[in-house]
């Protein structure tokens, strides 16, 4: 996960890089709300914004308006970094959709935890890569029996994507890997939840992305899918032996 750091003044984005990157946390950065916009266009693994508020080419009042008219971002966690603190100032960030308030200069330990809060809140972070079975029941009108059919497809799905990654970054849209990341989709979009649905909607647009992460999102998904299965086989063992014990009695 990515945290979008948004300011204009360089010690002060400085500060705050090296305050996050001291705590194992990944930046990235933008001097101004439209290069924020772009870093979002780009960076799919973006989970989280810190922004300025009084910035040139668009400030941070802006920015969080045109988050907010996105579908991707308006969900997006924005946390405001500024000196004003007036009562107005900050009904307004509430009223625009800001999830967090740091009053500048900022501490280390409160930024820290403030961040942590909501990386703990995330969508997408290891606990949740998958859909919870019930919701994809209810969304697709599966039965139990066919959600498991279309699972284990899922499944071996990503295990072979992710072992054509393990090759090294691919060169270009027709690599096999590419197309094996890009067969993800449907069944992502079914069972996924997450970075992984994030970030195969940034390849088939650009045909390329932050490999890196990607790999890390697979290894991810695929230990989540890894204990639901195992879970799944504790089950049906308990009902096989249930039976066999009724068949018995």
């Amino acid at each position: 996960m990515s945290i979008l750091i948004v300011e204009d003044n360089t010690i002060s984005l400085k500060t705050v890089e090296m305050m996050l990157h001291s705590n194992g946390l990944e930046t990235v950065s933008a001097k101004t709300g439209r290069q924020a916009l772009e870093k979002l266009e780009i960076h799919p693994d973006i989970q989280l914004v810190l922004t300025d508020l009084m910035m040139p080419d668009m400030d941070g009042w802006e920015l969080m308006e045109t988050m907010g008219r996105n579908p991707t971002w308006k969900e997006m966690p924005t946390l405001v970094m500024t000196s004003l603190s007036d009562a107005d100032t900050v009904r307004r960030v509430v009223a625009l959709g800001g999830r967090g308030y740091l009053v500048k200069p900022l501490g280390e330990d409160a930024l820290v935890a403030k961040v942590r809060q909501f990386m703990r809140d995330l969508p997408g972070g290891p606990e949740s890569t998958l859909k919870p079975k019930f919701k994809v029941l209810e969304e697709t009108g599966l039965d139990p029996a066919r959600y498991e059919d279309l699972f284990d497809e899922f499944h071996a799905q990503v295990q072979a994507a992710a072992t054509l990654l393990e090759s090294g970054d691919p060169s270009g849209a027709d690599h096999p890997a590419v197309k094996a990341m890009l067969a993800l989709r449907e069944g992502a979009a079914v069972l996924a939840a997450g970075r992984l649905p994030v970030f195969l909607k940034a390849l088939h647009s650009r045909g390329t992305c932050d490999w890196p992460s990607l790999r890390a999102v697979l290894d991810a998904t695929l230990v989540s899918m890894k204990a639901v299965l195992e879970k799944r086989d504790r089950l049906h063992q308990k009902l096989s032996q249930a039976e066999a014990g009724a068949v018995e009695a």
